[in-house]
C-alpha cells in the first residue's frame, strides 16, 4: 500500500494510476466503513483500476472546535493504515484537515482531490459529506464532477436492528462492552502504544506492568481490569489490563494510565511498541486499603482472565 500525504492549498505533480477511491474519516474501520471500502476494491477489479482509501488527518472536529479531542478515537492514523494495509487496498490518501480545506467548494473538492488525482470511481456512506459546512452530498456527485467519474452511495449497515457506527462503539466502550464491539468492528478493539516507564508498584509487588503511552485523543474503554492479548514481535501472550487511575496509591492523576501485565512474560520492553487487544472487561477499578488487599484481588482478575481465556493453570 503506497502512502500519499495531501494537503489543501498545496499544488502537487503526482504520476498516480487510475483509482476507485473510498472516502471518509473511517474511524475504527468498522464494519459499516468496510462495505464502503469493499465496494472500492469490487468496482476497483471490475474497471481493471487499482483501489485506494481517502481518509483526513486530523479529524475533522479538531478543526471546526479549534481544540484537540480527548478520549474520542477509536483507530489513531497508524492503527487505521495498519488495518487498511489488511484489506490490500493500492493506495492510501491521506488528506490534511484544515481550515481551508473546511471552506472548500464541493466541487472544487471533487476537481482536486479525485479528478486531479486520476480517481475514476467514487464510493461514499449514505451519509458521507464534504466541502464548506458539508454541503457536498456524494448522491450529487454527477453534478459537481460533470460526469468525469462514476460513483456508488453505500446503505447504512446494521447490527441487530441499529446503525453500526463510530458513535455506538464509542458508547459500548464507555460501557466496557468488548464482545458487540469486537462484532462491530470485526476484531478486537486495540490499543497500539509506546511503553513507557512508570512508577514499578507492579514489579514490587510481583505483577509487573507494560505501561502505555496513550495519546489524549485515542478512545479507552470504561475504567476497569480487562482480559487483554498482546502482540509484540510477532509472538501473542496473553495477560490482564487496568485502565484508571490508581487510587491505592494516588489522587492527582488528570488521565487515566494503561497498564497491562503479560503472563509468563519477563523481557524489558520499555520504549518498544506493542499492541493490546481488549477482550473482556473483567471489573471496576477499585480504592484498596493497601498493598495486602491489592494482590488479593490481582490474584482474582489473574484467575477470572484465564478462565475467560480457558488457560490451564
Amino acid at each position: 500500500m503506497q502512502i500519499i500525504n495531501l494537503s489543501y492549498p498545496d499544488h502537487y505533480q503526482l504520476d498516480i494510476e487510475p483509482t476507485s477511491v473510498a472516502v471518509g474519516y473511517f474511524d475504527g474501520v468498522h464494519k459499516g466503513h468496510q462495505e464502503v471500502i469493499n465496494k472500492a476494491i469490487k468496482e476497483s477489479e471490475k474497471q481493471n483500476i487499482k483501489s485506494a482509501v481517502m481518509t483526513f488527518n486530523p479529524h475533522p472536529l479538531e478543526v471546526i472546535k479549534k481544540e484537540p479531542l480527548k478520549d474520542f478515537l477509536i483507530t489513531s492514523l497508524n492503527e487505521k493504515e495498519k488495518i487498511l494495509e489488511n484489506l490490500n487496498i493500492d493506495y492510501l490518501f491521506v488528506v490534511t484537515f484544515n481550515k481551508e480545506l473546511a471552506q472548500l467548494l464541493p466541487e472544487n473538492f471533487v476537481q482536486k482531490f479525485f479528478i486531479d488525482l486520476n480517481v475514476r470511481h467514487v464510493v461514499g456512506g449514505f451519509d458521507f459529506s464534504f466541502g464548506h459546512k458539508g454541503a457536498g452530498k456524494i448522491q450529487n456527485m454527477d453534478q459537481y464532477s460533470k460526469g468525469k467519474l462514476s460513483y456508488s452511495v453505500v446503505d447504512k449497515v446494521t447490527y441487530e436492528g441499529d446503525k453500526v457506527s463510530s458513535t455506538r462503539i464509542r458508547d459500548l466502550l464507555n460501557e466496557g462492552n468488548m464482545s458487540l464491539v469486537s462484532k462491530l468492528l470485526g476484531r478486537p478493539f486495540t490499543l497500539k502504544a509506546r511503553v513507557v516507564h512508570g512508577e514499578k508498584r507492579g514489579r514490587e509487588i510481583g505483577y509487573p506492568t507494560a505501561n502505555l503511552g496513550i495519546d489524549p485523543s485515542h478512545k479507552l474503554p470504561k475504567i476497569g481490569v480487562y482480559a487483554v492479548k498482546v502482540s509484540y514481535h510477532d509472538q501473542t501472550y496473553y495477560g490482564m489490563a487496568n485502565i484508571g487511575f490508581n487510587p491505592t496509591f494516588v489522587d492527582d492523576l488528570s488521565q487515566p494510565l494503561v497498564e497491562v501485565h503479560i503472563f509468563d512474560f519477563n523481557q524489558s520492553i520499555y520504549d518498544e511498541h506493542i499492541e493490546v487487544e481488549f477482550h473482556q472487561y473483567i471489573r471496576s477499578e477499585e480504592k484498596f486499603s493497601g498493598v495486602d488487599e491489592l494482590i488479593y484481588y490481582m490474584k482474582q482478575d489473574e484467575r477470572d482472565t484465564k478462565n475467560f481465556f480457558q488457560i490451564l493453570n
